[in-house]
């Protein structure tokens, strides 16, 4: 499988990143990078949506190419503001010693530099065989594994504020009763993730769900893994995520709803610009 750094150009940073605010504008708006790294990196969740993208389409080989071969063009799976289909399109590269292909831009399904290269549109990304495993069912019992939780993932309780092991027990247990009761109510707060071993290769889908530790804003996304025992079906905490981690991951494959929208938008107005960069640069 190929990875959108191995196999294309993209330019200098500057050069990407104005790529990057065409897409912004031409999209339908959302949340694409953090307030307190606006600057510095002002579209860091876009850039990673279309890095997986790439290397997901190029596990799928739903590349399109023109006829002469020397154009090609992925599904970005998002939409202008009228719900016209965004692609990225990719020219050979002739250089010597370089990617094999170069990135061109991205182009609306209507627009001349698309029509007149390709006959049909490029698939979207798909990343499950059940769209079932992409909704949360309520009627599954939550389960904590809290050893795993909070012995290999402490030092990420400590960035979130939490030091003492105890303290951070019973906050799990409180913070998974109001889970519940909110995923009950709202089942798209549990956003579909696309988790892949890149040492064996095994891919599934885990849920993000928010974690509400009680008079404090929300820092951890709990990570739930579906359980298929003898005895019944179940779901699995099984380990935490920096909310920002969380977020940036799970626009790989759903827009995350209002419920979310508020929970960054807490976190961009507490989190210093450090939190947030430290958070995020493990995703790369």
């Amino acid at each position: 499988m190929g990875t959108i750094r191995e196999d294309v150009f993209l330019g200098t940073t500057e050069k990407y990143n104005q790529k990057l605010e065409m897409l912004a504008k031409m999209a339908q708006q959302e949340k694409w990078t953090y307030k307190k790294i606006q600057e510095s990196d002002p579209y860091r969740i876009l850039r990673n949506y279309i890095q997986f993208t790439y290397n997901r389409i190029d596990e799928e080989n739903k590349f399109v190419y023109s006829s002469d071969g020397k154009l090609r063009c992925m599904n970005t799976g998002l939409l202008t503001v009228y719900n016209q289909e965004i692609v990225a399109i990719f020219a050979k590269n002739d250089m010597q010693g370089k990617q094999p292909w170069f990135f061109n831009g991205f182009f609306k399904e209507t627009d001349k530099f698309f029509t007149t290269n390709f006959s049909s549109l490029p698939l979207l990304a798909d990343y499950c065989d059940n769209v079932k495993d992409l909704i949360y069912d309520n009627g599954l019992e939550l389960k904590l594994k809290k050893e795993h939780i909070i012995d290999d993932n402490f030092e990420r309780f400590v960035a979130a504020g939490y030091s003492n092991k105890a303290l951070i027990s019973v906050l799990l247990d409180s913070a998974k009763g109001t889970l519940e009761k909110k995923l009950k109510r709202n089942f798209k707060l549990a956003l579909p993730f696309y988790y892949r071993n890149t040492e064996t290769g095994e891919s599934k889908i885990q849920l993000l769900a928010p974690l509400y530790f009680p008079g404090a804003p929300v820092r951890l996304a709990l990570v739930l893994n579906k359980i298929q025992s003898d005895a019944k079906e179940y779901y699995e905490g099984v380990t935490v995520l920096p909310v920002e981690w969380a977020y940036m991951n799970s626009r790989l494959i759903v827009k995350p709803d209002e419920e979310w929208a508020k929970i960054m938008d807490e976190i961009d107005s507490t989190s210093d610009k450090n939190s947030i960069q430290e958070a995020i640069d493990n995703v790369d």
